[in-house]
Parts: structure tokens; sequence; C-alpha cells
């Protein structure tokens, strides 16, 4: 299948569901360019910074870019991981998030995670599971109290290269489930991330990515707010350890 028609069929799919959604869902399309950053310290230790802004441009139910376009998300998490065993490490990070930036009341959060995660191959590609527990402060811009809430979230994602003899070209995905664990939460399931890329690794530091984000997550009781992105990442990587020698 050619690139144009896979294009045609994945904006044709967007568009049977967005005709046949619930009236009160949202959808809109934009862009997420992020940056993620880590370095090895050493065989054990290593930090990672993941920063992100999510800009929503167009409602694709009736577009207006005018008035849609917005700045939705600010992201900054700053972690540490622990290497326990081959493939399998341990996580804590601080996270700042602001919502609804560009808006006359937005929404601040801080928040603090802890997760596992475990890496092994499967078959000819590079499988990733992971599991975060955050814990979240989040500002009320309208009363300013800090209520605490907490979720989990499940990952699983997959990496694979082209040509293995040569590996440049690769293709990534993952999903990402998130459960709210607050006592008598309703809904339990809130929140999906999907993603597809393509991914170039220009060096041994540096790789770029540009792929479709999917996120959607509970706008309320019987609606989703359904959010479609081109994500463009850089991603670099720095061993202190060999950089040291």
């Amino acid at each position: 299948m050619s690139l144009n028609r896979a294009l045609f069929h994945l904006l044709l799919i967007c568009f049977i569901c967005i005709k046949k959604s619930n009236s009160q869902n949202q959808y809109v399309f934009g862009v997420f360019p992020t940056i993620d950053h880590s370095g090895l310290l050493n065989e054990k230790w290593n930090y990672n910074f993941y920063y992100f802004g999510a800009f929503p441009l167009i409602n694709l139910q009736s577009p207006d870019i005018k008035q849609d376009a917005q700045f939705l998300m600010l992201y900054l998490e700053q972690s540490i991981t622990y290497k326990i065993a081959n493939g399998w490490n341990a996580t804590g990070s601080y996270v700042f998030q602001k919502s609804n930036v560009n808006s006359a009341a937005p929404t601040n959060e801080n928040r603090f995670y802890i997760q596992s995660s475990y890496s092994h191959k499967f078959f000819e590609c590079q499988l990733k599971h992971r599991l975060r527990w955050d814990a979240r402060w989040i500002k009320n811009p309208y009363t300013s109290e800090i209520p605490f809430t907490h979720r989990l979230r499940y990952f699983i994602g997959f990496e694979n290269y082209f040509n293995k003899s040569k590996p440049t070209f690769y293709v990534t995905f993952y999903e990402e489930l998130f459960f709210n664990t607050v006592s008598g939460a309703n809904p339990v399931f809130e929140e999906n991330w999907a993603y597809a890329a393509i991914g170039k690794k220009l060096n041994d530091t540096h790789k770029l990515e540009m792929g479709l984000l999917y996120i959607t997550w509970v706008n309320g009781m019987d609606s989703w707010f359904n959010q479609f992105y081109l994500q463009l990442t850089w991603i670099s990587a720095i061993n202190w350890k060999r950089s040291r020698k």
C-alpha cells in the first residue's frame, strides 16, 4: 500500500468515527513538539528530561482555526532511573504540568511518580512494559483548593529498525492506559494515549521521530475529549560515563 493510500484510509476512518460519535464528544487536531533527553551517569544510574507542548489547532467537527487554536498543555518531567537488572529499571520523577495555558484560568499540577519498566526482545522487536503510579496535586484555578489524587498507568510499546545491519530508520508504537485509583472514582478508566511514528537515527547521540499521537480523556460522564496530534520529537542520549574516559 502506498503512503498516499494509507493516509487516505486513516483520514477516512477518522471521519467515519467522528460522524458516528456522540455529539457531546470533542475532536481536535494539532501539533505536539517534544524534547526527550537522557544521560547515562554510570552503569546503574541515568536521568531523563521529557518536555512537550500540546497545541490543538482545529476542531474537526466545526473547523475555525482562529477560534480553535490554543496552547492546551505544557509538560515538564525530570526523572532519575536505577538499573535493577538487564532490562529492568526503577524510576522516580517530579512533573510540572500547566493546562489551558493561554486561558484566563490555567490549571497547575505538581506530580510525583514512581514506576517500574521492563524491556526485552520479542521476535525482531524491542518490547517495553511500564507500570507507573502518579501522585497528583492539581490546583483548582477558581477555588485555589489543591486536592490529592492518584492513578495507575500501564504502557506497552515496541521499536524495530528496518535494516538491522544498518540501523538508521525505525518504526515505533506504544499504547498507554490510565486508571483512576481514588476511592469511589467514576469512571475508573479515564484516559488513553496511542502513538505510531517513523524515526531516524542521526548518530550515536541524536534521533528524530515524526508520527501520529492520539490522546483521549474523560470530559464528563458521557463525553470524551479526542485529540489527534502530529508529534515531532527530538531525542538525545548522552553517555557521560564514556565521555569522561
